[in-house]
């Protein structure tokens, strides 16, 4: 009979990195979520409402509860947890891709800021390096979680 703390089934091996995704994106959005409203708060620069904007999502209301508009944000972070694991998971340097991932989703700055009036503009220098500075952020958290896993991985492993 086989031990089966020592040989996971094959569904739970696969299911796995959804899990780890998925936790992995809660954390950094929740992060980056509340670095961002922090500071908005302190600065006034409107770089959570940029996070949570929504004004351009066809078929939803321009404004939605705080909460729900969080979730959605919480929602695309999962995306990128997931993909970040898979990506990880297959060619390594957790460190790398996670800063990689966070400076490419700050490149959203660029498309966003544009589609709101209640937003900063393309031009406002402090808003994109408040902006930059939590994405990146964003990823290294991304990195030290995959760093962490992977580590635990190879640990596990050699067992």
């Amino acid at each position: 009979m086989p031990d089966r703390t020592r040989h996971p089934s094959n569904s739970l091996k696969s299911s796995l990195p959804w899990f780890l995704g998925i936790i992995t994106g809660i954390v950094g959005g929740v992060f980056l979520g509340l670095f961002l409203k922090a500071v908005q708060t302190i600065t006034g620069e409107k770089v959570y409402t940029l996070l949570l904007n929504i004004d351009f999502v066809p078929g939803l209301p321009p404004r939605l509860p705080e909460w729900i508009e969080f979730s959605l944000h919480l929602a695309v972070s999962v995306v990128i947890g997931i993909f970040y694991i898979w990506w990880v998971r297959r060619s390594g340097h957790p460190v790398s891709k996670g800063i990689f991932l966070g400076a490419a989703s700050s490149l959203l700055y660029l498309p966003l800021s544009p589609l709101s009036s209640r937003v900063p503009d393309l031009n406002d220098a402090g808003a994109i390096l408040y902006w930059v500075v939590g994405h990146l952020l964003f990823g290294v958290l991304l990195g030290l979680c995959g760093k962490y896993l992977h580590a635990k991985k190879r640990h596990s492993v050699h067992r």
